[in-house]
C-alpha cells in the first residue's frame, strides 16, 4: 500500500492480498498500477490491531459471497487466537471450510507452512494475538513501535521534516507526501513541497490527513511548543 505509485516496493503482495485490500477500499486501480485510497491512508493511522480486523471483517464479507461456512470461519479465527506461537498444528482435524482457508491465511501472514501441501501449520504473531490486548507485532530498539508511539517527527516552520525513525513502514508513509532529501540509519530528513502536496492528494489523501498523521506523531519536545498546534492548524 505504501510503496504504491513509487516503484519501491520490495516485493508484489499476492493477489488474494491485493484483491482483499481493493474490496476493503483500501487500494483502487488495476493490474500493478495500484495505488492506496483516502480510506487506505486513514487506514495506516489505525493501531496495527485494529487493520487486522478490519481486514477481517471484509474477509468474513467475502467468505459470505462465497458461500463458505461463516460459523466455520469464525471458529478457526478464534482457534487460531488460542494457539500457541511457534508450535505446530495439524490440518486433519480442520472442517472442508477450514482447509480452503489456510491459503488465504497464510496470504495474509496469519499461518505458515513449510510448503502448500503441508499438513501442518504454524499460527503467527497476528494470530496468536487476535483476541489478545497485547501488540500484534514485535517491539524493539529505540526508534521502534515504542518510540513511534511517543512521536518521532519535528517539523520546522520552513516545512523541513525530520524523521528519527529505522522503520520501513513508517518511512515509506512519509514518503507519500514528503520530498525526501536524505536518509540515515535512524533519521529520514526531508521537506513538505507543494509538489509532494499534490502528489498525495492525487492518490486521494487529503490535506486534513497529513496534518493529523504528522500531530499524531509528533515529537514530544514538538508538543511543548504551543506554537506548533496553531502553525499545524495554519
Amino acid at each position: 500500500m505504501v510503496s504504491s505509485g513509487t516503484g519501491q516496493a520490495p516485493a508484489k503482495p499476492s493477489q488474494g492480498v491485493l484483491f482483499l485490500l481493493e474490496r476493503s477500499g483500501l487500494m483502487a486501480g488495476r493490474g500493478s498500477f495500484m495505488q492506496i485510497t483516502s480510506p487506505g491512508f486513514q487506514f495506516l493511522l489505525h493501531s496495527p490491531h485494529a487493520q487486522l480486523w478490519e481486514l477481517l471483517l471484509q474477509y468474513l464479507h467475502m467468505a459470505e459471497e462465497r458461500r463458505m461456512d461463516l460459523i466455520e470461519v469464525l471458529g478457526f479465527l478464534f482457534m487460531l487466537s488460542t494457539m500457541e506461537l511457534g508450535r505446530d498444528y495439524s490440518t486433519e482435524n480442520l472442517g472442508e471450510t477450514q482447509r480452503a482457508m489456510l491459503e488465504d491465511l497464510r496470504d495474509y501472514g496469519l499461518i505458515w507452512q513449510r510448503k502448500a501441501s503441508s499438513r501442518r501449520f504454524y499460527p503467527t504473531r497476528l494470530a496468536t494475538t487476535l483476541t489478545s490486548s497485547l501488540p500484534p507485532l514485535p517491539t524493539s530498539g529505540s526508534t521502534g513501535a515504542g518510540a513511534q508511539a511517543q512521536g518521532f517527527i519535528i517539523l520546522e516552520t520552513n516545512y523541513r521534516i525530520y524523521a528519527y525513525t529505522d522503520n520501513p513502514l513508517q518511512t515509506a508513509i512519509l514518503n507519500l507526501f514528503v520530498s525526501f532529501k536524505c536518509r540515515f540509519p535512524n533519521l529520514v530528513v526531508g521537506s513538505v513541497t507543494r509538489e509532494s502536496v499534490k502528489k498525495a492528494l492525487s492518490n486521494g489523501i487529503t490535506a486534513d490527513q497529513i496534518i493529523k498523521y504528522l500531530t499524531t506523531h509528533a515529537h514530544p519536545q514538538m508538543r511543548k511548543n504551543a506554537s506548533y498546534c496553531n502553525f499545524l492548524g495554519d
